[in-house]
């Protein structure tokens, strides 16, 4: 039987091996470059007024306003979106997604396989009893 500190342990160590990924340590490498960048911090805080600004004018019925500062947004997340770290880091973002994604669907299957064969075995022991 496996205990609770068993298991907790063992996802402990998957964790540590995902960290350890090539994938997911250059994503995060990635991150942290994004988050010390002064110029993308610059736009995102612009970013932030202008869609609380947008949602404003949009609850007073102001179209014109809104749809001018709705165009403002494209235009500062266009600005964002030219930043080549930007592009890096959703490269990036994508891979280690994909790869825990794959690691998530590996582990249900082989899940799902042990507990077909533990019923299987289940059944086995009711037919022989």
């Amino acid at each position: 039987m496996t205990s609770k500190e068993d298991v907790l342990q063992k996802a402990r160590e998957l964790q540590q091996a995902i960290q350890d990924l090539e994938t997911v340590r250059y994503y995060q490498q990635v991150e942290q470059q994004i988050h010390e960048n002064e110029q993308i911090a610059q736009h995102m805080n612009t970013l932030k007024q202008q869609q609380k600004q947008s949602v404003n004018l949009q609850n007073y019925h102001k179209p014109v306003a809104y749809q001018r500062s709705e165009s403002t947004i494209q235009a500062i997340q266009s600005e964002i979106d030219d930043i080549p770290i930007v592009s890096e880091f959703r490269q990036a973002q994508r891979e280690a997604n994909d790869t825990i994604q794959f690691i998530i669907e590996t582990l249900a299957d082989g899940i799902d396989v042990a507990q077909v064969g533990t019923l299987d075995d289940r059944k086995e022991d009711d037919n022989e009893q």
